[in-house]
């Protein structure tokens, strides 16, 4: 005879039933979550297997295929990058009179620079050719926002630079894009001004 409980003693835990060892599949949920986490990890390897291996990139926006007007471009650039960087510096001309002067010399480096550009521009390139036209076209504007400068600059020592703009950007972002683009680091605008 099973044993009873005395009066004020706590009710025995209830027993659980008994284990059917029959059927070890997983629930649907887990099949869910076992079968997205395997698609993940075998569309991350896929991503980077096609990124690694398969992926080509070729030219961006702006770059040349042929890398001789980069090429003689750099060289031309880095003349006229060198005289402006043997000028003194802001620092060191606080007239600014003398400074007007001196930025005036850095836009002759400069236009020498865009005088000597124009002639290697490949011709009969379409494309090719009236992009890297339109580059120097936007050094020209920005040399003459310079010369604004200088000029202004020698009535007024509070003038500041300011530049035109070309898609609602200062135009130096736009030289300076096509020259890293190309890798013409040498002809990305100088920091003498600004």
């Amino acid at each position: 005879m099973p044993p009873t409980a005395a009066p004020g003693d706590a009710p025995a835990p209830p027993q659980d039933p008994p284990v059917d060892g029959g059927d070890d599949r997983p629930s649907g949920r887990r099949r869910f979550f076992l079968a997205a986490g395997l698609l993940f990890v075998v569309a991350t390897f896929a991503v980077w297997i096609y990124a690694l291996f398969l992926y080509d990139p070729g030219l961006m926006i702006d770059e040349l295929e042929d890398r001789t007007f980069p090429t003689q471009a750099e060289e031309i650039c880095h003349q006229a990058r060198v005289r402006i960087e043997a000028l003194p510096t802001a620092d060191q001309t606080p007239d600014h009179v003398e400074r007007a002067d001196v930025v005036d010399q850095a836009n002759e480096a400069l236009r020498d620079m865009t005088a000597q550009l124009a002639p290697i521009v490949p011709q009969g390139e379409g494309k090719v050719s009236s992009g890297i036209e339109q580059w120097i076209e936007d050094w020209d504007t920005y040399i003459g926002d310079r010369q604004d400068y200088a000029d202004q600059l020698r009535e007024d020592p509070m003038t500041r630079f300011s530049e035109s703009l070309k898609a609602n950007r200062q135009i130096s972002r736009a030289i300076d894009a096509f020259a890293q683009v190309n890798r013409m680091e040498s002809c990305m605008v100088p920091g003498d001004v600004g």
